[in-house]
């Protein structure tokens, strides 16, 4: 079974570019070891949202990066109540 290969967006804009310009499908699909079914997708995204069309999800890194430094902080700030509390006990000896 082959391996499937990913196209950064830049690849699939660069193909559906020259699909649009007129390039015939079948040679784009050979020189770039693509299926017709892809690119005929890649040029339905294109159309519907640009490249961000290619995007997985456009929005989710910036979503993602937030939400690992909302849990970075809520795990800092569970340590920082735990050694608080720590102090205290320790203080009333």
């Amino acid at each position: 079974m082959e391996k499937r290969k990913n196209f950064t967006s830049k690849i699939k804009a660069e193909i559906v570019l020259s699909l649009l310009r007129g390039e015939d499908p079948e040679l784009l699909s050979r020189e770039y070891g693509v299926t017709l079914a892809d690119i005929n997708l890649w040029r339905d995204q294109f159309i519907e949202s640009g490249t961000d069309g290619f995007k997985r999800k456009p929005d989710d890194s910036r979503l993602g990066a937030a939400e690992r430094k909302i849990g970075q902080l809520q795990m800092e700030l569970e340590l920082t109540k735990k050694k608080n509390e720590l102090a205290a006990k320790l203080k009333r000896k």
